[in-house]
């Protein structure tokens, strides 16, 4: 019985076999010519798809960007070419020196003429002169025709590159009712292309720039590194057995845009997202599609929500005014970044046409002063110099010194601000009187290396860690002698800080001795709304300030406003604590003006620093009207009860 079965087994498998057989033979041998023609009159074309980019809002939902679809109209680049020879006599050596060619009477045009509907009906349909829309044509064919001569050359035979059978663009930012008269009557535009192009928009213009920053198109060098990053994506997606169908999508096209500054930069493998692809069958014969075999669509980026407050950003920015230097507002207690205000700004709606004016422009608009600001802080770094003082037992709230205006040391006149003096200080009164004297002879008791340390724990001379680029250390000196470390101790030498440093430095403050995380994220959603991620702090740090020490500095930030070098600014009404502070550059009349502080001081909602860059006057003079009228918009409630 087995025997018998395992007969009728093998014939089955043998008539299977010889099936095959006769099957291959008539598809390769037989039928070759045809299936020959096939391949050679139609090919698969695979076309990007550009993904949108993700938007960013602030912490209540406003747009601050978002994509918004441009279309741009792109012609085959046969059409490009034999237009252009036909209405330009540019003669092409590999066209002219073709046998046909040399046999023929016929002029291009007579040949050729199907090749010049295109123009004659996008002029007519666009109402642009005919040899301005040739004007894009030539940088084109010369990349072209040189690419195609070098491979040839590099082949020793006629080859068609991939690049003869692109699209290349015309006309840009074409309106929407021409595209759909397009779109309907495609019949009538033969060798044209619609392609739908993203554009970023900054609906709020020139509003928070340097937070958001913006694009620029990817250089050479940086379209490979992407490209290598792409293809190391694909390999560990395919070790990682992910799903995704990686060739199905693509990352960085050659032209692409990428973030370059601001949270466009910090973010940008966030919001870029995934290029999709579309592969369509084409006859060679006329370029036509014959049908859209796949169509995979691209995968948006993620959107991103800051914790700006748009009308905080607004009022610091317009506090500012005209004013070189920049407004920090942040949460004291999360580090959440409400406004940071930096003057002079930028539109990055307009960033291509003005940016050569506004990288030669002497005032540097592209830079971001509230983290890139490194300047000397003056009097406001008197309140860490006091913090180590006490908390290291170099001095004590009796402790008094006389300030007869100056102080020698050696062969060394250290100046107070006061040319009269204060008379005898104790640190009560340093502060809110900005006392030079009484801080050179407490650097005296304190030693270098301790105010050193102390400074080093507030986060001075470090990056505070923030989710902007390019962000500056500062610098905060080793002090290896009494005169350096009596220089510093009053917030000039080699000392030099940023408005985040200071502003971060003076929260810790607020909120009892907890050095916050500054930060502009406050969560991540995907395209369909969905938190992917939150902003999760990494370096919060308690510092080593007892309960009395902070009080004491508490009070004296107090008293700077209500009976210091503030008073009469009109900030008690807002329960403002803060400190002036005036550094001098070195110029005559030349000084940086700051103002730092936090409100209400019983319980603290905003800590804020202010800075005018290169003014004649002092910290109080010029920076307090600036708080003040900060303080009236974050306190309307009070300007009426008022």
């Amino acid at each position: 019985m087995y025997p018998f079965r395992f007969k009728i087994i093998f014939v089955f498998f043998v008539l299977f076999f010889i099936c095959i057989v006769v099957r291959l033979f008539q598809l390769q041998i037989i039928e070759s010519d045809k299936y020959k023609g096939i391949s050679k009159t139609r090919r698969i074309a695979t076309y990007p798809l550009d993904s949108t980019r993700g938007s960013i809002f602030d912490r209540n939902g406003k747009t601050l960007a978002i994509d918004q679809h441009a279309f741009d109209i792109s012609v085959h680049y046969k059409n490009l070419l034999y237009c252009s020879i036909t209405r330009t006599k540019k003669t092409i050596p590999r066209i002219t020196e073709l046998e046909v060619h040399k046999k023929t009477k016929k002029l291009c045009r007579d040949c050729h003429e199907n090749q010049e509907i295109w123009l004659k009906k996008l002029s007519q349909l666009l109402d642009i002169p005919q040899t301005k829309l040739l004007e894009y044509t030539d940088e084109a064919i010369e990349k072209v025709e040189k690419l195609k001569q070098n491979m040839e050359r590099k082949y020793g035979r006629a080859i068609r590159i991939k690049e003869e059978t692109d699209f290349y663009p015309v006309v840009s930012d074409v309106a929407w009712e021409k595209i759909i008269q397009i779109e309907t009557k495609q019949d009538d535009f033969p060798g044209i292309r619609i392609t739908p192009r993203p554009e970023r928009i900054y609906p709020e213009q020139t509003l928070a720039s340097h937070i958001l920053g913006y694009l620029g198109k990817l250089t050479e060098d940086e379209w490979k590194f992407q490209s290598n990053n792409w293809s190391n994506f694909i390999l560990a997606s395919s070790a990682a057995d992910n799903e995704t169908p990686s060739l199905l999508y693509d990352g960085y096209a050659e032209n692409d845009t990428i973030g370059r500054t601001g949270i466009e930069a910090y973010y940008e493998d966030e919001l870029h997202g995934l290029r999709g692809k579309k592969f369509e069958e084409i006859t060679c014969k006329n370029t036509q599609i014959e049908k859209t075999v796949l169509e995979r669509p691209p995968i948006p980026g993620n959107n991103l929500y800051l914790t700006l407050d748009s009308q905080i950003q607004t009022y610091a920015e317009k506090s500012l005014g005209t004013n070189l230097g920049a407004i920090i507002v942040m949460n004291p207690w999360t580090g959440e970044i409400l406004a940071m205000a930096s003057n002079p700004r930028f539109n990055p709606n307009t960033i291509q046409k003005d940016f050569r004016k506004l990288i030669e422009h002497p005032s540097k608009p592209f830079l971001n002063r509230a983290i890139q600001g490194a300047l000397p802080p003056g009097s406001i770094f008197k309140v860490i110099t006091a913090a180590a003082a006490l908390s290291s037992n170099a001095i004590t709230t009796q402790t008094t010194f006389e300030c007869p205006g100056y102080l020698k040391y050696k062969n060394i006149l250290f100046k107070c601000w006061s040319e009269y003096g204060h008379g005898f200080v104790t640190i009560e009164d340093a502060i809110p009187h900005s006392c030079n004297v009484f801080f050179f002879e407490t650097a005296k008791n304190l030693g270098g290396d301790t105010l050193y340390a102390w400074a080093k724990k507030f986060g001075i001379g470090e990056m505070t860690g923030i989710d902007l680029p390019h962000e500056k250390a500062g610098n905060m000196p080793k002090l290896a002698t009494i005169a350096s470390t009596m220089n510093v101790s009053i917030g000039q030498g080699a000392l030099l800080t940023t408005p985040l440093q200071l502003v971060r430095a003076y929260a810790a403050i607020a909120n009892g001795g907890t050095l916050v995380h500054p930060h502009i994220l406050l969560k991540i959603t995907d395209p369909q709304g969905e938190t992917v991620q939150t902003f999760q702090p990494k370096n919060k740090q308690k510092l080593s300030l007892s309960p009395d020490v902070i009080n004491i500095l508490r009070t004296s930030l107090q008293d700077v406003v209500t009976r210091g070098t503030a008073k009469d600014k009109g900030l008690d009404i807002y329960k403002v604590a803060g400190k002036t502070g005036t550094a001098e550059t070195g110029r005559h009349k030349d000084n940086h003006a700051w103002f730092i502080g936090y409100a209400p001081y019983d319980k603290p909602e905003y800590c804020f620093v202010i800075l005018v860059e290169h003014t004649p006057g002092h910290g109080g003079d010029i920076a307090g009207p600036i708080a003040r009228e900060l303080m009236s918009y974050l306190f309307p409630e009070i300007n009426h009860a008022s």
